[in-house]
């Protein structure tokens, strides 16, 4: 059985900018009540997740005007996690919200039963590896399988770094059962372990890698070479999707424009979201790199997530083997982005 060490909880005074994640709801609106072309603007409740895609590009949209300009009355509240963002949607505060591939997976395969939601597009198909990879103590850089059985793996229950850790151990060539892995909070709480000497390995990309080689530790391989990919993905319940279809797929287009704003204006943007939600520019700059826009649902988003629907299943994470591909909507990005639906 796999031997877990639970719920690590430590009061550490770390200044680590923006990897304290925001657990607290902001709601947002535009101050005008009707668009460009003069009717009245539909409001979409968003629910967007701390330091993700969907809350920097909605911040830039709505900063822009960008969301009015195809109608819409963006208002937007903030999670920490996309587990938070899809709860508001099943309890009716929110219209749509955003989750990880394995976030995803792990909430439709433990509510199959009773979950009326559906994904209508991907953000990111999880098909390009991420930055950073599998750092550790640097004890064991030299010999990176000798971590077999140590003081263990950084990760935080219910979240895709599970995942990630699972993907590290077995690059590795080590028996999962085996390791000690850790559970921890918080960015800061790993960063925590790691002054202290109470972990050994963990997964990270962005600005939290960028911390974590500061604190000392080393990467002994990278994201492509391990093999993880990310995706993320667009919720909402059978209903909303139906009522509105056009709809959220003007929002997509939305999103699509104030992604390409920042892109092209990746300084200005990054000045104006350090104000906004005081985190650093450059964390901004630093976790930008690891995101992509890719609206719409490719072929290749869907077997990413039959792939971790088949290790979740394997590993425990939900009691009962389902098709992905039934809870997969295709008819919004069939309206905003046709040639991106490949799904077969």
């Amino acid at each position: 059985m796999r031997k877990k060490l639970w719920s690590v909880i430590l009061t550490a005074a770390l200044a680590v900018g923006t990897l304290a994640g925001c657990g607290n709801s902001s709601t947002q609106t535009t101050d005008k009540t009707a668009s460009s072309s003069g009717g009245d603007l539909v409001t979409v409740r968003d629910a967007v997740m701390t330091g993700q895609l969907d809350q920097y590009a909605t911040e830039i949209g709505l900063w822009q005007g960008i969301f009015e300009k195809y109608g819409i009355d963006l208002q937007t509240t903030e999670f920490v996690a996309g587990i938070n963002t899809i709860d508001a949607v099943v309890n009716g505060t929110a219209d749509i919200g955003m989750m990880a591939d394995y976030a995803a997976v792990n909430r439709l395969g433990n509510t199959l039963d009773a979950t009326n939601l559906q994904i209508f597009s991907q953000i990111s198909g999880g098909q390009s590896a991420l930055s950073g990879g599998l750092y550790v103590d640097p004890k064991y850089a030299d010999d990176p399988k000798s971590l077999d059985g140590s003081a263990g793996f950084m990760y935080q229950e219910g979240t895709v770094t599970y995942y990630y850790a699972s993907k590290c151990i077995e690059y590795l060539g080590l028996d999962e059962s085996k390791q000690n892995l850790i559970n921890t909070d918080s960015s800061q709480t790993r960063l925590a372990l790691i002054q202290k000497g109470g972990a050994s390995a963990v997964y990270a990309n962005g600005s939290e890698a960028k911390y974590i080689e500061e604190a000392g530790w080393v990467q002994v391989a990278t994201s492509q070479e391990i093999g993880i990919q990310t995706g993320s993905y667009f919720l909402s319940t059978d209903k909303y999707i139906s009522e509105n279809t056009d709809t959220l797929a003007k929002f997509l287009q939305a999103v699509d424009e104030s992604t390409q704003y920042i892109n092209d204006h990746l300084d200005e943007s990054a000045e104006y979201l350090a104000d906004k939600l005081g985190l650093k520019a450059e964390d901004f700059k630093e976790n930008w790199k690891n995101y992509s826009f890719e609206p719409g649902f490719s072929e290749e988003a869907t077997t990413h997530l039959e792939d971790i629907e088949k290790w979740g299943f394997e590993h425990g994470s939900f009691p009962k083997d389902y098709n992905v591909r039934d809870f997969i909507n295709t008819d919004v990005a069939k309206i905003a982005f046709p040639d991106n639906v490949t799904i077969e």
